[in-house]
């Protein structure tokens, strides 16, 4: 009988739902500057359950996650540092950037919300990056689940100098803030 119930139990597959939200923020000793994320794909496995609710939310429901952004689906407010973005980031031969859940490694509900610590590892530029990250997770009405947050990188990472122009004047600095917006159905 436990075998049977073990062969019914199936993991769920949700994807990207609408139009996901997601912004980079960055600071030069000139001015900051910013990007937006016109396009991300993304998958989440998760374990099967009776009814998703945040008290029933656990480490163990989260089998894989996975999101892809296309680099070239960075616009900034001017194409010339829209250019110079996929151009760091050598988007011809390294057209994603990509995250990979490796684990879950604590969620705490606080209110309408829960806080999910999670590893994973971010590729961009062709590098590979190991991220602790924390997301506020939601239940929306429609069951979708969204995920929301800011997550601090550095270009170096991904062994990307930060950029300089008019002969090193004017530079950018290593870190960038991502913020996020996400749901999931």
């Amino acid at each position: 009988m436990f075998f049977a119930g073990s062969l019914l139990a199936q993991d769920v597959t949700l994807n990207i739902q609408g139009q996901p939200q997601m912004h980079i923020d960055g600071e030069a000793n000139v001015r900051n500057w910013d990007a937006a994320v016109e396009q991300v794909e993304g998958t989440l496995v998760m374990a099967e359950v009776e009814e998703m609710t945040l008290e029933n939310l656990s480490a163990d429901l989260f089998k894989e996650m996975t999101l892809t952004i296309p680099v070239k689906s960075i616009q900034a407010r001017s194409g010339g540092l829209t250019k110079n973005i996929h151009k760091y980031l050598h988007a011809d031969d390294h057209p994603n950037i990509t995250f990979t859940l490796n684990e879950v490694n604590g969620i705490s509900v606080e209110g309408e919300s829960a806080i999910i610590t999670a590893s994973g590892i971010i590729n961009a530029n062709g590098v590979d990056s190991d991220v602790t990250i924390q997301v506020t997770a939601s239940l929306n009405a429609d069951g979708s689940i969204n995920f929301r947050g800011e997550q601090e990188l550095l270009m170096t990472s991904f062994e990307i100098d930060p950029p300089t122009a008019i002969f090193g004047t004017v530079r950018a600095r290593d870190e960038m803030i991502i913020s996020y917006n996400v749901n999931f159905n």
